[in-house]
Order: C-alpha cells, then sequence, then structure tokens
C-alpha cells in the first residue's frame, strides 16, 4: 500500500513537470484565476504538502 501511494505521489510529481515543461516565465506566473492563483503557486502548494 505504502508503493501504491508513493507511486501515486510520483506520477503526480511528473505530470506537473510535463505540464510546465516549455511554459514561458509569464504563464508560469500569470494569475488563471479571479483569486490570482497561478501555476508557480500550485507547485509552491505541492512542494509544502509534501
Amino acid at each position: 500500500m505504502k508503493a501504491d501511494l508513493q507511486g501515486y505521489l510520483q506520477a503526480a510529481r511528473d505530470a506537473i513537470v510535463w505540464k510546465l515543461d516549455g511554459a514561458s516565465d509569464y504563464d508560469i506566473r500569470r494569475p488563471m484565476t479571479p483569486t490570482g492563483t497561478n501555476l508557480l503557486g500550485l507547485v509552491k502548494h505541492l512542494t509544502f504538502v509534501e
């Protein structure tokens, strides 16, 4: 079970890196929602919760 969870987390990490690969600095920092959430903020959040 622990190995399954670790595998799931690694797959999620890989997906985030894959989706951000090639994105410009502007796109990573650009607010995407009315609350100001951006891709960099999501990465920081994921880093913090792990």
